[in-house]
């Protein structure tokens, strides 16, 4: 009889999604942490709720079928989304710029649709695990990461394993109260870290100060038609323009004084950046080691290594895909 040649074994792959209120992307990815299938589409082509979860649940199928062909067999589903989610039961409260989410079972409808486990976080949550298997905090135990960009996201890391707390709040740190008589932040509080490194805040502060007369590279851009954000102020800092140079030093400083506060209560062994801001480098990553380093306990100063995210762009892709595979 003819010997029947053995079916090759396929190789185990998560879809990941990070669903953001301008972007939606889906891909699959490797258990060793690499895209190798990728999708975008705007998010704003779904007029509600329906039409969105139409149009993920055909974009994991789509994934599902290339997986397939490339040969790997996909073990779950990943979803990082902006805003407060029971990840027991995958149970969505809001998102965060997209309208419509109210008290969404999210978990269970894309269960039902695709017949795959789901698993359901915050978005900063999953940029946390992800960097936390795959990428600047792979291979220890104890890890804080944080993404700087509108806002200021957090999640923590113990022993492989995301901290939620008792009701999947946790790690908050965006909205840690730093100055009581500070600006006014979006969550009602004042003075809250975001208040100060946020982008939209940081802006603001820089163009209040030129309005007042600063003097800087920045003012003839502007009247050229630039537009400021924070990475036209990174370009005049890397120019030399001193006042660009001090609006980094001073986010850095005020950030590496909140994070002395969290290396006291954690004692980490990394804390890994990312998110827009993080990529002016040294300029904020100096003054905010500089200030960490003067301001902890020596113990958890010289313990913990701040460090650049290293999944940029895919953090958000490979951190919900690192959802299913942490509970696989």
């Amino acid at each position: 009889m003819p010997v029947m040649a053995k079916k090759k074994a396929r190789v185990c792959g998560a879809i990941g999604i990070d669903l953001g209120g301008t972007n939606v992307r889906v891909g699959l990815v490797s258990a060793k942490g690499k895209l190798i299938i990728h999708h975008t589409f705007l998010t704003k082509q779904a007029r509600n709720r329906s039409q969105l979860l139409n149009l993920l649940i055909d974009y994991i199928l789509l994934t599902k079928r290339e997986a397939r062909r490339k040969g790997y067999a996909v073990c779950g589903v990943g979803l990082g989304g902006p805003g407060p989610i029971d990840v027991e039961r995958g149970f969505v409260y809001s998102f965060t710029n997209i309208a419509g989410w109210k008290n969404t079972p999210l978990k269970k409808i894309l269960e039902k649709r695709t017949g795959l486990p789901s698993f359901i976080d915050n978005d900063a949550n999953a940029m946390a695990l992800g960097e936390a298997l795959f990428g600047a905090g792979k291979g220890c135990r104890y890890m804080l990461a944080l993404t700087l960009g509108t806002g200021i996201g957090g999640g923590l890391v113990l022993d492989g394993k995301l901290f939620h707390g008792s009701h999947f709040s946790a790690v908050e740190i965006g909205h840690v109260s730093v100055n009581e008589n500070g600006l006014p932040c979006n969550c009602g509080n004042r003075g809250c870290i975001e208040t100060a490194i946020g982008n939209g805040y940081f802006v603001r502060d820089a163009e209040k100060r030129l309005r007042a007369g600063q003097k800087s590279l920045l003012r003839k851009w502007i009247a050229e038609g630039q537009k400021l954000t924070p990475r036209l102020v990174e370009r005049a800092a890397r120019k030399g323009d001193r006042f660009s140079q001090s609006l980094w030093r001073q986010a850095g400083e005020r950030l590496g004084g909140a994070l002395a506060g969290w290396a006291n209560v954690l004692n980490p062994e990394r804390i890994v950046i990312g998110g827009g801001i993080a990529g002016a480098g040294n300029l904020i990553f100096k003054p905010m080691r500089e200030t960490l380093k003067k301001k902890a306990f020596p113990i958890a100063a010289h313990s913990v290594k701040v460090i650049p995210a290293k999944l940029g762009v895919d953090a958000g892709i490979i951190g919900a895909a690192a959802l299913a595979f942490s509970e696989s």
